[in-house]
């Protein structure tokens, strides 16, 4: 064989193996693992929506529960831009259109809330847009005719009940000898010890937190109101826990002070009322049946679509 035919065949040979051999990085990051209709998705467009759930894994997981949960987050993140697409899709049917002035109102709203967007980012303001675009779609589609009965809400107030629990509550009145910058201890105590002296022989506790007291709920009798258990120092309420209605403690050391308490009233644990929750329950049983009602319109919308993995 001459050299110019061996040299036609090393190139054609060459050819057929650069044809046929692993491409680029950037080719492979670009192919195509998602088809939604006529759309379609590529790797670098998933890797970029699942970049800061990748970093965050990295640093929590290793080992094999890390590819474990690179692979479940891949296979989240792509199944999220697939509904995006479909969203997007119908919306556009539809005519619903997002302008620039309500993407700028969203970037204001999103400052407010501590959020940091970047409108000189083209990607950013787009993926803006797109959420705006698919919020208004499932809107349209799937909450607007939402209704929520007072049944249903009744329903979920009683089958709820722990969510609407109050806990106990204690009225107390308080005697209080402050530990100030030029007192010790000591003579803080002594003073407690003779005050509370005096409550033993009688003296009425609204008096002597007026004549003794040096909190400002000494002008008050000493009344400092209805206080949750478990929001006060917990060296006062261990020692109520103990007591009835109308018992006073002995002097309790505290960084502030002495404290003498006095159980004025005690409210035990109850429920808030369905009046005063009943908005609270009309939102949380909208956000059940809005889900509900999406997960049925997606599936209707995949199922009439033509949609293809390639993970």
């Amino acid at each position: 064989m001459s050299r110019s035919l061996l040299l036609t065949a090393w190139l054609a040979f060459a050819f057929g193996l650069w044809m046929i051999a692993p491409r680029s990085e950037s080719a492979v990051r670009d192919r195509i693992v998602g088809v939604v209709n006529t759309e379609v998705i590529t790797q670098s467009e998933l890797e970029e929506e699942v970049a800061e759930l990748k970093r965050e894994a990295g640093v929590r997981f290793q080992g094999a529960e890390l590819e474990r949960r690179l692979r479940q987050i891949n296979y989240m993140g792509l199944n999220r831009m697939i509904e995006r697409k479909l969203q997007i899709q119908v919306a556009k049917r539809r005519g619903i259109k997002v302008t620039d002035d309500d993407v700028k109102d969203a970037v204001a709203r999103l400052r407010r809330m501590g959020e940091a967007p970047n409108e000189n980012d083209p990607k950013e303001m787009a993926s803006i847009k797109d959420q705006l675009t698919a919020l208004r779609i499932i809107n349209q589609q799937v909450r607007s005719g939402l209704l929520v009965s007072d049944a249903e809400m009744l329903r979920f107030y009683e089958q709820h009940r722990e969510r609407f629990l109050l806990p106990p509550e204690v009225r107390i009145s308080q005697i209080l000898i402050a530990l100030g910058p030029a007192s010790e201890m000591l003579q803080v105590r002594e003073k407690a010890q003779e005050v509370y002296a005096l409550l033993k022989k009688g003296e009425r506790f609204e008096e002597l937190a007026a004549r003794y007291s040096e909190g400002r709920e000494g002008r008050r009798g000493g009344s400092l109101g209805f206080v949750r258990l478990g929001d006060m120092l917990p060296q006062i309420q261990k020692a109520i826990e103990r007591l009835g209605q109308g018992a006073v403690t002995e002097p309790i050391a505290s960084p502030l002070g002495m404290h003498i308490i006095r159980v004025d009233e005690q409210k035990p644990t109850q429920y808030r009322p369905f009046e005063e929750v009943k908005e609270d329950i009309r939102n949380a049983v909208f956000q059940l049946k809005s889900e509900e009602a999406y997960q049925e319109w997606i599936k209707d919308l995949r199922d009439r679509s033509y949609i293809e993995v390639r993970l």
